[in-house]
């Protein structure tokens, strides 16, 4: 890497921290759902949005996936991905009915090669004697995401013995800042590993009033939970050819270490004044210590098929291992591991320019999503899982360049719509339904390229 490479670092470092203290701190502007009060929230799986469907093995010149990193070991050029997701939809329970508006940064990505050798043998064939190329190659990414996030909002009332209202309010969620290496050994095999840093803030806010008594101050209960960790993944995948057909198998396996949470809270009594909330007295004030927790692991497959430069099909598999989750300062009670499936379809799925074309294809994509939730919660009397279902459809804007050295590269604008429904109206549990617009840019360069001249 060149020196530019370090400057552009340095320069996106402030970037990173502005959107890390804003999803910590406003997780509710992606998140309004009353499901995200279990566990550590609603899960993101947050991915490049020219993926889609396609956690496992999307892999290309200009692009990769998040959640396995030997998909970018066929990167070519220096990549900057950048994405911006809004939300508008409702979440309904019994006749009460709340709509939603809200958006957030997707994420940040930057890709680049770290090292590329050939190596050369020779062979014998049929007493011949051939030239053999090996081709290994080093690239790495630096990405920011959002992990999981919190985002809800509702009211108990009671009449015995008197009038009361206790609302709620939550907010907050993980975020991630990772390191990620893909590693390819040949023209077959990848292998890729990486490792981030998992932080960010729960906050849950109680406000107990008795609305038709001036007699009575009201009581402020909020609870913080601070998190701080490490998270880890390695990754797999195998690439071969039969003819006019490509092929990818991957697999990826996630985990967690050095999950350490600290617990804050505070009880105020509060007095409600047309000038705002007057807090007459401290009631508890307490800040812990950090402790250790438990955090599932996950693991993937995928298979990839593709017809010549004319279209791919992916099928996606997950699961993450919710059972297992243990913390201190929240119960897991109604947490189960959560299965993921994805489908999609790509035509025009060539990541690169063809020197051929005067322009490249416009890439089009759709598919769908279905997950049963680490959500099971009591309906009834009876255990519901809570289910999610989702389909998208998007596509990119190429924009091409030429340079010094009549190479051709291109930038891609993509824009994709995602319909989303979770849960079931039923007795206790809510049904939500969203459309998420996310535009991405995919900027590819040559900044990472040492020049040549003779």
């Amino acid at each position: 890497m060149n020196f530019k490479t370090y400057i552009l670092f340095l320069a996106m470092l402030p970037v990173f921290a502005i959107q890390a203290q804003f999803s910590q701190n406003k997780g509710q502007n992606l998140t309004k759902s009353p499901y995200s009060n279990f566990g550590l929230g609603e899960i993101l799986n947050q991915n490049l949005v020219q993926a889609g469907a396609l956690s496992q093995t999307y892999s290309g010149a200009y692009s990769y996936s998040l959640l396995n990193p030997a998909t970018i070991s066929n990167l070519k050029y220096a990549t900057f991905d950048f994405g911006f997701s809004q939300r508008n939809g409702y979440v309904q329970s019994g006749s009460e009915k709340q709509t939603f508006q809200g958006g957030s940064l997707s994420y940040l990505a930057l890709g680049f090669q770290s090292w590329h050798k050939d190596i050369y043998r020779k062979d014998s064939v049929n007493g011949k004697s051939v030239k053999r190329i090996t081709k290994l190659f080093w690239n790495s990414y630096l990405s920011l995401y959002p992990s999981t996030s919190i985002g809800y909002n509702y009211t108990f009332e009671a009449t015995n013995p008197f009038k009361t209202s206790t609302a709620h309010e939550g907010k907050g969620g993980l975020n991630a800042i990772e390191f990620g290496n893909g590693f390819k050994l040949g023209k077959h095999l990848a292998l890729g590993y990486a490792v981030g840093n998992l932080f960010g803030q729960m906050s849950d806010k109680s406000r107990f009033v008795v609305p038709d008594s001036s007699q009575y101050l009201g009581i402020e209960d909020e609870k913080v939970i601070n998190i701080r960790g490490w998270q880890q993944t390695v990754g797999a995948m195998y690439s071969f050819n039969f003819d006019s057909t490509y092929h990818r198998l991957s697999f990826s396996y996630r985990w967690q270490s050095g999950m350490r949470a600290q617990s804050e809270r505070l009880t105020r009594t509060f007095e409600a004044t047309n000038l705002g909330d007057y807090f007459a007295d401290t009631i508890l004030s307490t800040s812990g210590n950090y402790k250790s927790f438990k955090m599932p692991a996950s693991f993937g497959f995928g298979y990839y098929f593709q017809f010549r430069k004319g279209f791919a099909v992916g099928l996606d598999y997950r699961k993450q291992l919710w059972g297992n989750y243990a913390s201190f300062f929240q119960s897991n009670a109604g947490l189960t591991d959560r299965t993921d499936y994805g489908l999609g379809f790509i035509r025009n799925p060539e990541d690169e320019k063809n020197p051929a074309k005067k322009r490249q294809s416009i890439p089009i994509r759709f598919g769908g999503k279905y997950a049963v939730t680490q959500n099971a919660i009591a309906s009834n009397n009876t255990k519901v899982a809570i289910i999610e279902k989702g389909a998208y459809i998007g596509f990119g804007i190429p924009i091409t360049r030429r340079y010094f050295d009549s190479r051709v590269l291109r930038s891609i604008i993509h824009v994709q719509v995602d319909y989303l429904q979770r849960g079931k109206n039923l007795s206790g549990l809510a049904n939500e339904e969203y459309v998420v617009f996310t535009v991405g840019l995919n900027l590819g360069d040559v900044w990472f390229q040492r020049r040549k001249f003779d």
